[in-house]
């Protein structure tokens, strides 16, 4: 009877432990992918605590408002883009190296509040940090600096906003040689958007190809309810355009996008907690086929 009494309490912390983890924070580890055009993807890795459905909500539940704060975790990185595609590579560009930063930011609704193709009401987290377009070679002694976010201005002085990437506006930078490049950037969505390349030959004939890229939330079995648990997995898309005046001043644009990926994770602890109970549950068994 006491071992009964001990296999009966050792489920009860195993499945009451369980439970406990249905609280609105949720661990994440996540991806951001930045793709220029038709060149190499590159991306970045990290994890966090998210806060889902606002303070007050529970999970498992509809993912209806997903928070991340760059204090509680964050996606954070560099790499490097070596460009093969002989179009540009023509116009004098050996590399792309991004430094990128997630902040902070909320989404909502994902999914449950609006199917997982609708708009997003809140949709602004800015991705700080720098793009060199390396120059003539892969070493990068010649750069354009390309910030992925900068101060609104008003009349010129810097004010108190910020636009970018992952919020929109329109950002100029120049340098080398005076090559002048220009982001229009836009807020993220985890609907289906579309950005055009547009690169002009050597003849002078201009080709457009379009490129694609796709948000969505899913739960564990892969559909579109109860995204906000552990292994429920959320697609969020910004996209781009940059122009450029490298290829002798013909105006070409590049089409980007940034994709993060966030996969809700159990806690450290609780998984420690579910392995001693496992394991527990185990000699309990063993012990008590010997009894």
């Amino acid at each position: 009877m006491r071992k009964r009494f001990v296999f009966v309490a050792a489920i009860s912390i195993v499945v009451g432990a369980a439970g406990a983890a249905s609280a609105a924070p949720l661990n994440w580890e996540g991806t951001v992918t930045v793709i220029i055009a038709d060149n190499p993807r590159v991306s970045v890795t990290g994890g966090g605590v998210a806060t889902v459905n606002d303070s007050a909500g529970g999970v498992p539940a509809h993912l209806s408002t997903l928070r991340l704060a760059a204090s509680h975790g964050n996606i954070s990185g560099t790499e490097t883009v070596f460009i093969t595609d002989p179009d540009v590579a023509g116009n004098g560009v050996g590399a792309i190296i991004v430094d990128a930063t997630l902040g902070t930011g909320i989404f909502l609704p994902i999914s449950g509040g609006a199917a997982s193709t609708g708009a997003l009401v809140r949709d602004l987290m800015p991705m700080r940090g720098l793009a060199k377009i390396c120059i003539l070679s892969t070493s990068c002694t010649a750069y354009v600096a390309l910030p992925l976010t900068a101060p609104t201005t008003v009349n010129g002085v810097p004010g108190t906003g910020t636009k970018g990437i992952g919020i929109g506006g329109f950002i100029t930078a120049g340098g080398y040689g005076g090559i002048r490049l220009s982001l229009q950037a836009a807020p993220w969505t985890i609907k289906t958007t579309t950005v055009i390349d547009q690169i002009t030959t050597t003849g002078g004939s201009r080709i457009f190809t379009s490129q694609t890229a796709r948000g969505w939330a899913h739960a564990p079995a892969s559909t579109t309810t109860s995204t906000a648990q552990t292994s429920g997995m959320v697609q969020l898309v910004t996209p781009g355009q940059i122009q450029t005046n490298l290829p002798l001043g013909s105006s070409d644009q590049m089409g980007g996008r940034i994709i993060l990926f966030l996969h809700f994770i159990p806690e450290p602890g609780l998984l420690l907690l579910l392995g001693s109970g496992v394991v527990g549950l185990a000699v309990l068994g063993r012990r008590q086929l010997r009894g």
